[in-house]
């Protein structure tokens, strides 16, 4: 009987013993493969850090890049609302004239949206004062096609361009192509009144 009892004991050792060799030896492969995971990540994550710029350098980033901006903007700005003394002279001090370009009404389908807009405005350019003769000669040869370039311009604007206080992207358009139709830069800038459109 004794013997029987340390002969259970001893196999309940060996048996125990199996187990926890078998536990260890399927612990192991998972523990390696963690290892290696942590590893990548943390090889990941010091080519991040080295390469990336830090948030000083993307600021100073983002800083020059949007210093041109601004001061283009600015400009622009100062183009398309004419208010200050630079819209009624020139850069040199000439004396700048508004010219009536035409009454618009136009009915414009966004297709994506399907949307319609009517869209109503009268449009004025500015010319140099010295220029505005020779303007006036070649606006009534082109006036046709001038009229053509802003009804295309304004019929494939994107309904975001028309909620723009200054409509600029409109204006440098209608300006560039209009000068491209006169034959030379005579035209200076483009203003709008009784501007309105809606949604259908």
């Amino acid at each position: 009987m004794a013997d029987q009892a340390a002969h259970a004991e001893s196999s309940g050792d060996s048996h125990d013993a199996e187990a926890s060799s078998g536990a260890r030896s399927r612990l192991v492969p998972k523990l390696i493969a963690a290892a290696v995971v942590f590893v990548i990540l943390g090889v990941e994550c010091l080519v991040v850090y080295l390469y990336l710029p830090s948030s000083g350098e993307t600021r100073a980033m983002a800083e020059s890049d949007i210093r041109p901006a601004v001061a283009s903007h600015s400009v622009e700005d100062e183009k398309d609302h004419g208010t200050d003394e630079a819209a009624e002279h020139g850069e040199e001090g000439e004396e700048r004239k508004e010219v009536d370009l035409g009454e618009y009404s136009v009915t414009a389908y966004e297709p994506s949206s399907s949307i319609t807009l009517r869209i109503d405005f009268h449009l004025w350019g500015t010319v140099s004062a010295p220029e505005a003769a020779e303007f006036e000669h070649l606006f009534e040869e082109k006036r046709n096609r001038i009229r053509e370039q802003v009804l295309v311009t304004i019929r494939s604007a994107d309904v975001s361009e028309f909620t723009d206080a200054g409509l600029g992207l409109i204006k440098r358009t209608i300006l560039e192509k209009s000068n491209e139709t006169l034959g030379k830069p005579l035209l200076l800038g483009v203003i709008f009144s009784d501007f309105s459109y809606i949604e259908q």
